[in-house]
């Protein structure tokens, strides 16, 4: 039997995404559902890209290869939390940097890796009940690129700052 635990919880009154103001919420959406066209341009729409023979490994779902397997991938693919660069945010503080384009790429890889754990837990742990659109934006508000996010850019940037790595030469 899986151990249920508190997890990121049902994001009910009260939890991260009602803290947020709406505006913050619509262009949370906003901005994922661009991110997933941007993310869609780059796979591949042949079957031959999945090749013979190659189990195919996606965070843990497994797809076998076929001429068939390649839809599977992209919709494995395109469930993910993705992150790119992003411009026009309020500055970091201490800096003038509002983008992160050129400088970001670690920060942004390893808040998808954090984002998706989250993401996995909060469905295991707590979020029974929460639709998956509701447990995406709650997870994806943690990452929202504003001082007040506790995986934000500027968090990030800022502890990195306090261990010696000033922000923008990452």
């Amino acid at each position: 039997a899986r151990r249920r635990g508190k997890g990121l919880g049902s994001f009910g009154a009260g939890g991260r995404v009602d803290m947020l103001e709406s505006s913050t919420v619509v262009w949370l959406r906003s901005a994922a559902r661009e991110a997933s066209y941007r993310l869609a341009r780059f796979l591949p729409e042949s079957s031959d890209a999945v090749q013979p023979d190659s189990p195919i490994h996606i965070l843990g779902t497994v797809v076998e290869a076929s001429a068939e397997a390649t839809a599977e991938v992209q919709a494995c693919v395109r469930a993910c939390l993705w992150f790119t660069y992003r411009q026009h945010f309020e500055p970091i503080p201490g800096t003038v940097f509002t983008s992160d384009a050129g400088w970001g790429c670690m920060m942004r890889s390893g808040q998808m890796i954090l984002a998706q754990a989250l993401l996995r837990l909060s469905a295991g742990g707590g979020g029974a009940g929460a639709s998956l659109e509701r447990r995406e934006a709650a997870t994806v508000a943690l990452f929202a690129d504003c001082l007040a996010a506790p995986y934000s850019l500027h968090r990030i940037t800022l502890e990195g700052q306090a261990q010696g790595l000033p922000v923008g030469r990452w």
